[in-house]
C-alpha cells in the first residue's frame, strides 16, 4: 500500500491523538488528498540526522481548523502501526512510502503491580485536558494502551521507541517503565 508520509521527530502509536500545525505546501497537498481519500497518511519518526525510521503509524485526520496565525491545525489519531519499506519523493518533496500495516499490539489488562505506571500517566495527561478529554478511564487499564501512551510522550531517543515499536507486544515498553517509574 503507497501512503503520503508526514515524518516528524514526535511518536504517534495507535489509539493516540495528537495535534499538528501544517504551513508547507506539499503538506496541505497530503492533507487535502487525505480528506479526500479517507486513507489517512503515514506519520514517520526522524532520527536526529533527520532520517526516516523504518517504523510508523497509520493516522487518519479527526478535526481539522484554521488557527489564530491563519495556519492549518489538524488532529490526528493513530489507526495501526506501519512498516515503511520503501520510500519515493514527489516533485513538490512529498514523500510518498510503500508501507505494510503491523498488528496493533494485543490489549492485556494491566497488572496490579504495574498499576502506579498508570495512574501516574493518567495524573500527568490530566494536567492537558485537551488531549484527556479524548481517553476513557478504561483505556488506562489496558497495560498496551497505557505503555504507547507513555512511548508518545517519554524523552526517549527515537531509535528506542522505534525498537520498543517494533516489538509484537507492549513488554519491552513496561520493562522500560518499571525502570522509570
Amino acid at each position: 500500500m503507497k501512503l503520503p508520509l508526514f515524518p516528524l521527530k514526535i511518536c504517534l502509536l495507535p489509539q493516540g491523538y495528537t495535534q499538528l500545525r501544517v504551513f508547507e505546501p506539499r503538506y496541505q497537498r497530503l492533507v487535502s488528498e487525505s480528506l479526500k481519500a479517507q486513507t489517512g497518511f503515514g506519520l514517520c519518526m526522524l532520527n536526529d540526522s533527520q532520517q526516516i525510521l523504518s517504523i510508523g503509524t497509520l493516522v487518519k485526520i479527526v478535526d481539522f481548523e484554521t488557527l489564530e496565525d491563519g495556519l492549518l491545525g489538524i488532529t490526528i489519531k493513530g489507526i495501526s502501526r506501519l512498516k515503511i519499506k520503501e520510500i519515493s519523493v514527489d516533485e513538490d518533496g512529498l514523500k510518498i512510502g510503500e508501507v505494510e500495516q503491523l498488528n496493533n499490539w494485543p490489549s492485556e489488562p494491566i497488572r496490579e503491580v504495574d498499576k502506579p505506571i498508570s495512574e501516574k500517566l493518567q495524573t500527568l495527561l490530566a494536567q492537558y485536558p485537551e488531549h484527556f478529554h479524548r481517553y476513557e478511564i478504561n483505556d488506562f487499564k489496558d497495560a498496551s494502551w497505557t505503555c504507547q501512551r507513555w512511548l508518545e510522550i517519554l524523552p526517549l531517543d527515537n531509535h528506542q521507541k522505534a525498537k520498543c515499536i517494533q516489538a509484537n507486544n507492549h513488554q519491552a515498553t513496561l520493562e522500560i517503565l518499571r525502570t522509570l517509574i
